[in-house]
């Protein structure tokens, strides 16, 4: 699924190949933030169930940027979405706080190395075109 991180990421992989589909935080008011209850999937019989799970629900990015979700989220229209396929022996330097959702070929082994975002200039701008697009969207509704 589509989603953010927190950490800066160093990503290699070493066999196979990943594709990514990125989009940068200023693309943060296109992309629709759904509530959900905490859920798990569970296994019996070989057969897959969603379990509930007790808490308050969690904020998610209930997009699949590989399908039409122009009905669903007519906003994602207007986010700029940026590809990019990493190979064998190729590195992605993938940003704290970018969006992004990822898809592997078969039997691909990959290594990344996060670490700590600055919580600096760049976090506040976030924190700002994030409360803009909530009182924009709010007025839409």
């Amino acid at each position: 699924s589509m989603h953010k991180d927190h950490y800066e990421n160093i990503y290699c992989v070493v066999k196979g190949e990943k594709q990514f589909i990125l989009h940068p935080p200023t693309d943060a008011p296109f992309i629709p933030y759904n509530w959900y209850v905490p859920s798990k999937y569970k296994e019996t019989d070989g057969e897959f169930c969603i379990i509930i799970e007790p808490g308050e629900k969690v904020p998610w990015i209930s997009i699949d940027p590989l399908s039409d979700c122009s009905r669903s989220h007519p906003l994602y229209k207007h986010a700029k979405p940026i590809t990019c396929t990493v190979k064998a022996g190729q590195m992605l330097y993938l940003p704290s706080l970018w969006f992004h959702h990822v898809r592997q070929s078969h039997g691909c082994i990959a290594v990344n190395f996060w670490y700590d975002m600055n919580y600096d200039i760049k976090y506040s701008y976030f924190q700002f075109v994030s409360k803009l697009s909530d009182i924009a969207i709010s007025t839409i509704r």
